[in-house]
């Protein structure tokens, strides 16, 4: 099963300079695709992943020979990367060279109907938790906070002007039928979009309840500062975003003294790129080098 085609993964190679012997945290490990590339050209990799099952799998292709790699260069450990730091101490792996950070969700969850990622599947149940083992689903959000709450939450995570409208129609329709499944909350949406624009709107929808059902912004804010106290001076962080909350975050971060751009700009997929992994089309990399 192939877990998620890695996003500018020649461009992570580069940037984070791997090399012989170096350390380096591939802080969302997912289906492996970067952190393997990173061990192959010789570095030493600790992966961290919030998703048991992606961690699972990737034990599973390192012990039958699958990945061709030197098993003692690589760790694998299950948790949030708001505790990179924690978790690098822990294992022994600090100070580190480089540390990558890609906040997409892996095309295996997008496809997984039993996560809800995708409003693809309409009867599959409205998850959207990376790790299904931990808090509750974005169904009880749905079903349990007021308008106004889901009217800020769709507003502030999703973007999505028509956020109030939405709110509307979902507290409307859960009094008739409680939410379960991506199905419910699609047909909600098409009441307030009609048959114009439904699907770019419910991706910026289900964008949004993920983001709150994982915590995703406070996450992404501690886990940055965790990665900086664990990086070697000289070390470098490189961070693939997805959409507009994540970069801003990602910038002013990367704007704080103790820091120098080593990406002045994002850097973009290129066409043929985008072309061959339509995922990928959102990506921006932007690089940083601890001074």
């Amino acid at each position: 099963m192939n877990y998620h085609v890695p996003v500018l993964l020649q461009e992570i190679i580069d940037g984070l300079q791997v090399s012989e012997g170096k350390k380096y945290i591939d802080a969302t490990f997912g289906g492996g695709g970067h952190g393997m590339e990173i061990v192959k050209a010789g570095g030493e990799l600790l992966g961290i992943d919030v998703d048991p099952e992606a961690l699972e799998h990737a034990r599973r292709k390192i012990e039958n020979g699958e990945w061709k790699i030197d098993k003692k260069k690589i760790a694998l450990v299950q948790g949030n990367f708001r505790d990179i730091d924690t978790i690098a101490q822990d294992n022994g792996f600090y100070p580190v060279d480089g540390i990558l950070f890609d906040l997409g969700v892996s095309g295996h969850q997008l496809d997984d109907r039993e996560r809800g990622f995708s409003y693809k599947f309409a009867d599959a149940p409205f998850d959207l938790r990376l790790n299904q083992e931990e808090g509750a689903p974005a169904s009880e959000i749905i079903n349990h906070e007021n308008e106004e709450q889901l009217s800020a939450i769709i507003g502030t995570y999703g973007e999505e002007e028509s956020c109030g409208r939405i709110a509307h129609a979902l507290v409307n329709n859960r009094v008739k039928k409680p939410f379960r499944t991506t199905g419910d909350v699609l047909h909600s949406i098409q009441e307030v979009t009609g048959d114009r624009n439904t699907y770019k709107t419910a991706s910026r929808v289900f964008q949004a309840f993920r983001i709150v059902v994982n915590d995703e912004l406070s996450s992404l804010k501690k886990g940055l500062d965790g990665a900086e106290s664990v990086l070697k001076p000289g070390g470098r962080i490189a961070v693939i975003s997805f959409h507009s909350l994540e970069d801003r975050i990602v910038k002013q971060f990367f704007q704080r003294s103790g820091f120098t751009l080593v990406t002045k700009k994002p850097i973009r997929p290129t066409r043929m790129e985008q072309q061959e992994n339509k995922r990928s089309r959102s990506a921006k990399l932007r690089i940083a080098e601890k001074i």
